[in-house]
């Protein structure tokens, strides 16, 4: 599984000649951010402010409304980095990414970054999961490829880096050792870049939790947990 394979998931899984691989991310839906609840709160609060008469379903959509606008964008930043890593210059970027697009290609301006590949689907076999990284490079010269995660939001969050874990030991399964770094894109035209070390326990403890909650609902999938195998 070495190229982008999203177009085999569904409900949370990767699927590989009929197995399921549950997803990098929907592991980690069971952290808690207090950062999201206060956005989701705060979105709610700002429709109701903009239009009082909103019934409450109609708020409680709110956050929603604007989640799939930030889904558009991440797609959009990911075509800009496809589109640079083909060699195209991307002049017609449309005015609401062109500071998401300024950020890259000073990222890239700063660094000597040589993209080896992007949107690699990776799975590992032993836990049971799989992911989509957005980068593969080598940076600055360095012969030890890095894993990029291109993020578009406020900030980095530590559990950027349980992801990142998760894939690198994806790729160590399959015989590339990576580092791993998050490259923020910001809108005002800057970037953040941070380097991170992995940590497979928090990850794994992730994923044993989100087994457990998940148990039946994956049985019924065919999916058998790796490290938890039902009963405490």
């Amino acid at each position: 599984m070495n190229k982008d394979k999203r177009q085999h998931r569904r409900g949370g899984f990767y699927w590989n000649d009929g197995k399921p691989f549950v997803s990098v991310t929907t592991v980690l839906q069971v952290l808690d951010k207090p950062a999201l609840r206060y956005w989701f709160g705060k979105q709610v609060y700002l429709a109701m402010v903009k239009d009082p008469t909103l019934n409450e379903k109609a708020a409680l959509s709110a956050p929603y409304q604007v989640s799939d606008k930030a889904k558009s964008r991440g797609s959009t930043i990911h075509s800009i980095v496809e589109a640079y890593k083909a060699g195209a210059k991307v002049e017609d970027v449309p005015e609401e990414f062109r500071g998401y697009n300024q950020a890259l290609h000073l990222w890239i301006g700063d660094n000597h970054v040589e993209i080896l590949e992007h949107e690699r689907t990776v799975k590992h076999e032993g836990h049971r999961y799989a992911g989509t990284l957005d980068l593969l490079v080598k940076l600055n010269g360095n012969d030890k490829p890095l894993i990029v995660d291109v993020k578009t939001g406020k900030d980095i969050y530590p559990e950027a880096f349980l992801q990142l874990s998760a894939y690198a030991a994806a790729l160590y399964e399959e015989g590339v050792e990576a580092d791993m770094a998050v490259l923020l894109l910001k809108e005002d035209g800057k970037y953040k870049f941070e380097r991170g070390e992995p940590n497979m326990t928090a990850f794994l403890a992730c994923k044993t939790l989100w087994e457990w909650l998940n148990l039946e609902d994956n049985k019924k999938l065919g999916y058998q947990a790796s490290l938890f195998e039902g009963g405490i």
